[in-house]
């Protein structure tokens, strides 16, 4: 049994489309500023994808209708619907929810939820672009991190997305136990 076994029900749900900048260090380095922060461009693409805020989010909406079942196993099946800004399978950002079911996969960097029929790992060997960061979807145009983390008794999971290495959102789902 791990910390998220068990049900859990959607409570609430925001998404973020954070303003990100690009500013020349140099004729070959980048750096990218959001919020108050300025990180060279690698750096904050690698943080965003692993869940760090840059900025101020926007509090939760009150959302129900999704249930989000993790077992012993830290595999995890989804069920229901609910009017929330949702990347589906295919990293395509849809109006309303579009469940999906995979495994759970922890590393220094977090809890990631996996697509089922992806690889035990979905990076290359030698691909360490993104660390201990496993991604859900990578097309090469779009990168989704979707991580999942206790806090007291809710379970707060967030979808990090990087589309061109340019354009970041990110979707928030808070869970609270059935």
């Amino acid at each position: 049994m791990t910390d998220f076994t068990g049900r859990w029900e959607l409570l609430g749900a925001v998404s973020h489309d954070p303003d990100v900048t690009s500013e020349s260090v140099d004729e070959i380095r980048m750096d990218a500023v959001i919020g108050c922060t300025r990180l060279d461009l690698t750096l904050l693409l690698h943080s965003w994808l692993a869940g760090e805020t840059f900025d101020a989010e926007p509090p939760l909406e009150p959302a129900t209708g999704l249930t989000l079942d993790i077992g012993d196993d830290d595999t995890f099946t989804e069920s229901g619907t609910a009017e929330v800004e949702w990347f589906c399978e295919e990293g395509v950002l849809e109006a309303k929810a579009l469940p999906f079911d995979g495994r759970i996969v922890t590393t220094a960097a977090g809890s990631h939820l996996l697509l089922h029929d992806e690889d035990a790992d979905p990076h290359s060997a030698d691909d360490d672009r993104y660390g201990d960061v496993r991604l859900r979807l990578d097309d090469g145009d779009t990168q989704i991190a979707d991580t999942v983390v206790r806090a007291g008794d809710r379970l707060r999971r967030t979808v990090s997305v990087m589309t061109d290495e340019m354009y970041l959102s990110r979707v928030r789902y808070e869970y609270g136990r059935a």
